[in-house]
């Protein structure tokens, strides 16, 4: 549950966030753990405030992506889908950088991709911000503003819908059942 909004826990201007995030996606490129290394250099280079301002911002970013749809994308991609397996996903998915995230939001079929790049699930991108700022302040970090969503927007589906509704991702990850690009693998290693 997020706190009541504070100037202090005012969420950053959505064009600044992105510009962190784009040049840290750029940094990285497709793996997660250097996304993560890129992020936490730009926010230690700034104000801890701004570490503040950046996840308040992040956490309207994962209130935007608490949708059934996006959900759906993520059960075809991994094979099935938690509340924290989708909490990590949606973790994934503004990791990958503002173009990535504008496409899944208009057609998360866009993901099939992006999705195969790598595995679709960065839960450690979530607690950047607070690392960083802890490091500078020797403090915790306030929570962000607001109570996010108590469900997911958007229309609720059965499984056997999302192969219809999102074909690329299905075929994409039609021999594995999802999960990705290390399902194959895991499947190998009988994991």
């Amino acid at each position: 549950m997020h706190a009541a909004a504070t100037p202090e826990t005012a969420p950053m201007p959505p064009d600044r966030f992105w510009a962190i995030v784009d040049q840290a996606a750029a940094e990285g490129g497709s793996d997660g753990e250097a996304r993560c290394a890129a992020l936490a250099r730009a926010l230690a280079a700034l104000p801890p405030e701004d570490a503040i301002a950046f996840d308040a911002a992040y956490a309207e970013r994962l209130d935007e992506t608490f949708r059934w749809d996006l959900w759906g994308a993520a059960w075809l991609i991994h094979g099935g889908c938690s509340d924290d397996g989708f909490d990590y996903f949606r973790d994934w998915l503004i990791s990958r950088g503002r173009a990535v995230y504008d496409a899944a939001l208009a057609d998360p079929d866009s993901l099939a991709g992006p999705a195969a790049e790598e595995e679709a699930e960065l839960e450690e991108y979530r607690y950047v911000a607070a690392e960083v700022y802890e490091a500078a302040t020797d403090s915790r970090m306030p929570p962000p503003p607001g109570p996010g969503p108590s469900a997911p927007a958007g229309e609720e589906w059965d499984s056997a819908q999302l192969p219809a509704r999102f074909p690329k991702l299905a075929a994409a990850f039609a021999e594995t059942g999802g999960g990705g690009p290390f399902a194959r693998l895991r499947r190998f290693l009988g994991l």
